[in-house]
């Protein structure tokens, strides 16, 4: 569901305000999370350790409100109650990426299988960013998108952006994981809106991601 915001009203009325007119509203933070209990469950499961992680990003979102404002087109800030997730995927038998829209499901066990199912049913050819540029009305902006550099550690980073007023949606990125004092850390980028996001709410955001990378599956 979605909702148009009265900035009149509106809690964050004055940050946004504030931001709405910088070359530059938006912030990127790229901090670490520890994911060794994850990666450990996941080997011995034998199932997709990008999964695992994917679901406790996108749960973390779905649980921080001021992660699911938007501002579209017409200058209107917008609200969703929840969120899927944009991502690349590389299909290894060519080389090339393909972007796929995942669902948000809650239970762990359905988002995971149908993620496999989208991503095993990936064409082999075709446009990379369909998935965005076929994209219309609310599913330009009820999304974040997470990119995955499996082989990559990084400290900082920074993103593209698609317009004066920032990006449509939040942008993530997710690096290699190393071994850091006998825990497994892995770094997560996360682009925002500045006057949507504060540093509370992202502190949020990394605690509970490395909150649901501990409880589930």
């Amino acid at each position: 569901m979605k909702e148009i915001i009265d900035i009149n009203t509106w809690e964050r009325k004055n940050n946004f305000n504030f931001f709405k007119n910088f070359i530059n509203p938006c912030i990127t933070i790229t901090s670490e999370v520890e994911c060794t209990s994850a990666k450990d469950r996941s080997k011995k499961a034998n199932q997709s350790f990008f999964l695992y992680y994917l679901y406790a990003i996108l749960r973390a979102v779905n649980e921080i409100k001021e992660l699911r404002f938007r501002l579209d087109d017409s200058g209107n800030i917008i609200y969703f109650n929840t969120v899927d997730v944009l991502c690349p995927i590389h299909v290894r038998t060519t080389g090339k990426f393909f972007t796929v829209r995942i669902p948000w499901k809650e239970d762990f066990n359905e988002f995971y299988f149908s993620a496999r199912k989208i991503i095993e049913n990936i064409p082999e050819d075709g446009d990379p960013y369909a998935a965005e540029d076929n994209a219309s009305g609310d599913d330009r902006f009820n999304i974040i998108l997470v990119s995955a550099t499996p082989d990559l550690h990084f400290t900082s980073i920074t993103h593209t952006q698609e317009r004066s007023s920032g990006s449509s949606y939040p942008l993530l990125n997710v690096g290699k994981a190393i071994i850091r004092e006998g825990k497994l850390m892995m770094p997560i980028a996360i682009y925002v809106h500045h006057g949507f996001v504060d540093g509370i709410h992202l502190t949020a955001f990394y605690s509970k991601v490395e909150k649901y990378l501990r409880l589930y599956p």
